[in-house]
């Protein structure tokens, strides 16, 4: 009988859930400190992909510099146990992944409030958990799921209520966020299916090395002037690669032992976390009791996605 993976325990499972979570909450802020630093303005697309492509380059070399140290005694996280096959996985979810999803999300932040971007980023919430059962046949939508969806969302909407959320809609703005989040969406569904036989760490590599190379291309031919980089610009970039060299390999260990229908709801956190950070972080944002309370939807959310939906499943 195969041994049963640490990060298939549910108290191991919500622990590393919640720090990618946080972690890739912690970039929403980051991000747009690192925009001003750096004075990009609203119609500078091209300044913004080449952050991206240069944020996620550093970030792969972060992780080779992991690969060499642990692939000494880890033979699974050697390069050269890579097949044909693998290295076409890790390019197609390189630009998957990376570049059109963080393309379209890069730019989609110029032209929307920080309250509805957190509110879109959960979009890839509910498409991960429509079409995982179309690829990985162990993915079963219930009414539990639905539930716990509805539940969790609605506390992202609440937690924004006072913060100007509205239903405008703009190609650039919300258009490129829900693209975005589909391309994220496909993702989470290949990962299970395809990348079981690949180290988390070897796929994280492949991801952020061959998605940030057209970021960069992209980025660089349409430049119109050099970025400007401070001290505090240079710092800021670090600890974003640092996010994209440790949650991916914590996320897709996770994903290839769980159900990526219900490790989707931990996504509800990304925005709850963002809002909070962005609060702490950025002058002119408060912290406030409709937050708090959408935060506990958000958790009651999960708490019924882990009884209604993970039973339904196992009755299924």
């Amino acid at each position: 009988m195969k041994e049963k993976s640490r990060f298939q325990d549910k108290k191991v499972v919500i622990v590393m859930a919640l720090i990618v979570m946080f972690l890739w909450g912690s970039a929403v802020p980051v991000t747009k400190l690192s925009f001003a630093e750096l004075n990009m303005g609203q119609s500078e697309s091209y300044a913004r992909i080449l952050f991206a492509g240069i944020r996620f380059f550093v970030a792969s070399f972060m992780v080779f510099a992991y690969l060499l140290i642990k692939g000494r005694k880890a033979p699974e996280l050697r390069l050269t146990g890579l097949k044909k096959k693998d290295w076409r996985l890790l390019l197609l979810i390189g630009l998957l992944r990376i570049t059109l999803c963080y393309f379209f999300y890069y730019i989609s932040l110029a032209y929307i409030s920080g309250v509805k971007g957190a509110v879109l980023t959960s979009s890839s919430t509910f498409v991960t958990v429509l079409i995982a059962p179309l690829f990985v046949k162990e993915d079963k939508f219930n009414r539990g799921k639905f539930f716990a969806l509805i539940l969790g969302f609605s506390g992202i909407i609440v937690a924004n209520i006072d913060k100007g959320f509205d239903l405008n809609f703009t190609w650039l703005g919300e258009g490129f966020m829900l693209i975005s989040g589909i391309f994220t969406a496909l993702v989470e569904t290949l990962i299970k299916p395809k990348g079981k036989g690949i180290a988390a760490p070897l796929i994280n590599w492949g991801q952020l090395l061959f998605g940030s190379i057209p970021l960069l291309l992209i980025g660089y031919i349409g430049l119109a002037h050099r970025l400007e980089w401070t001290a505090t610009a240079i710092v800021l970039l670090v600890y974003s690669s640092i996010i994209s060299a440790v949650s991916f390999i914590l996320w897709y260990e996770l994903l290839k032992v769980n159900d990526a229908g219900e490790l989707a709801i931990y996504r509800l956190f990304f925005p709850i976390f963002g809002v909070i950070l962005s609060a702490l972080l950025i002058p002119g944002e408060n912290l406030t009791l409709y937050i708090a309370f959408g935060l506990i939807m958000v958790v009651l959310g999960i708490i019924v996605l882990n009884t209604m939906g993970s039973k339904k499943n196992r009755a299924g």
